[in-house]
């Protein structure tokens, strides 16, 4: 017997506007197979699986098991044998009829067993044999089962969207300290590269160029923060000694002056060893301070993509137990929405939304925040104003801000998915153009939909529709065959 804890994300029907759940039904379900492949799929629900556990069949030539967006166990088509997986999940949003489709290759037979977790009632069980044929060349079959031979079984799962232990809900923003100007205290250039257009910037600073290690600065930064809701900072950090490192001092100084919090994303590291002894140094300094974000008495880290998906999860393990032998344990957040995260991380986020888009993150961060509220984990929903790098070329990503409608799209979507926290990329990340600090180009806009909307969800408001109309036809832009963009009338019409 061998047991592969991975705690992935199933998600097996949209779920982006169905609201917050609050509550999931925790089942197993047993997968036992002869086929060389098989692809099982509940279609009807949102299913997240936590942990697999192979039960039969670990050594069998070529296994591969995922339970990405299925259950999936492929073996060598030689020498086949049985194997038997249990899959323990829960389920949300049922609807009154479920279906299971059982695909396979046309060998051998697949079965499955579906078990409320309260002793293992079994709720139902299905099997699929050889090759179903006919003109259809997949080899599919679908078997229908009631929701309530679930729902009035198995013990149903409270998920509470705000822990006490995280904080309650909190607003943070990504900051970049890592700007320099020749008058300021920094003495040169840094990030602003006056030989580019707008010094390497999408957009312009409505206060002009500014220094990063000015506490002045900083404290306006805050301020302005503070007006709109934020209650905290998410800075950028490289390592000890750094540019980064030299204007956290600052910018952690300015917030325990103004009751502001802050902590580091930790942006990449070569070995474990670098991590553990950058991460000590940093606790070592600014552990005591009152202005680090603390979650479950531990301080926070953020730790960004680059990073995160450089070592396994067996490392990242081993960099938390090491830190906490030497009396530092951290509350650690990754940068990835994988569920597998969780088996060594404290909590999951993305930073950047805007590669998988509005209608798929919506889904992304629904099925991310049952998951992680199933195992007492954190999950934090990012929001993005706009990005542009487009200014440097035209080839690069661009997403239009549409006058505010998209940040206000990503608040809605993320405060649908009942999150712990939700974080703005960005404060001011000028060279992406995802700032919501003040510009020439969009004045106070971007602060004053955040206070709006940052109250809004404190309060637990409830969230408007996700998905926009801006033609308002009645019809949802993502479905919408030609929808009348505001500013471009190319489209207009059809």
């Amino acid at each position: 017997m061998r047991t592969s804890i991975l705690a992935v994300v199933v998600l097996l029907v949209a779920v982006a506007a169905c609201g917050a759940i609050d509550t999931v039904y925790p089942i197993d379900l047993i997968l036992s197979t002869t086929s060389d492949w098989t692809d099982v799929s509940l279609v009807g629900g949102t299913l997240i699986i936590l942990s697999y556990e192979i039960v039969e069949g670990a050594t069998a030539p070529g296994l591969q098991i995922s339970a990405l967006s299925s259950m999936s166990v492929s073996q060598s088509i030689v020498g086949r044998s049985r194997v038997t997986v249990r899959f323990r999940a829960v389920l949300a949003d049922p609807a009154g009829w479920l279906q299971m489709r059982i695909d396979k290759g046309h060998l051998g037979e697949t079965s499955i067993g579906v078990y409320a977790r309260d002793g293992a009632t079994s709720v139902g069980s299905f099997r699929h044999e050889g090759f179903v044929g006919g003109d259809d060349p997949t080899n599919v079959r679908t078997f229908s089962l009631r929701s309530s031979a679930i729902t009035s079984v198995a013990s149903p799962m409270s998920l509470e969207a705000s822990d006490e232990a995280f904080g309650g809900p909190r607003v943070l923003a990504f900051y970049y300290p890592w700007y320099g100007t020749p008058e300021g205290p920094s003495g040169e250039w840094v990030h602003w590269n006056p030989n580019s257009w707008h010094h390497d910037s999408a957009h312009d600073p409505v206060g002009g160029f500014y220094d990063s290690n000015d506490p002045e600065t900083v404290r306006r930064h805050i301020h302005e923060a503070q007006s709109a809701g934020i209650d905290g900072f998410i800075a950028s950090w490289w390592g000890p000694y750094g540019f980064e490192d030299r204007a956290f001092s600052t910018l952690i100084d300015v917030a325990e002056e103004e009751d502001f919090l802050v902590t580091i994303y930790y942006e990449d590291a070569e070995t474990p060893t670098e991590m553990v002894t950058d991460l000590a140094y940093f606790l070592n300094r600014h552990t005591d301070s009152p202005a680090l974000l603390y979650a479950d008495g531990r301080p926070v880290i953020f730790f960004y993509v680059r990073v995160t998906q450089k070592f396994t999860i067996a490392q990242w393990q081993s960099v938390f137990a090491r830190l906490g032998d030497r009396g530092r344990s951290i509350f650690a957040v990754a940068d990835g929405l994988d569920g597998e995260f969780l088996t060594a991380f404290d909590g999951i986020h993305i930073y950047n939304p805007v590669g998988i888009g509005a209608t798929q993150a919506a889904s992304q961060y629904m099925s991310a925040s049952v998951l992680a509220r199933a195992q007492d984990r954190l999950f934090a929903a990012t929001i993005i104003p706009g990005y542009d790098e487009a200014y440097k070329n035209p080839n690069l990503t661009y997403l239009d801000r549409e006058d505010g409608d998209t940040y206000r799209e990503y608040w809605a979507l993320a405060r649908a998915s009942a999150p712990h926290w939700i974080l703005i990329t960005s404060y001011n990340e000028w060279h992406e153009g995802s700032e919501i600090e003040p510009s020439i180009e969009f004045g106070t806009t971007y602060l004053e939909i955040t206070a709006e909307q940052a109250a809004a969800w404190k309060r637990g408001d409830a969230p408007p529709a996700s998905e926009p109309d801006r033609d308002g036809d009645g019809v949802p832009d993502t479905q919408d065959y030609c929808p009348d963009y505001p500013g471009r009338p190319e489209t207009n019409g059809c």
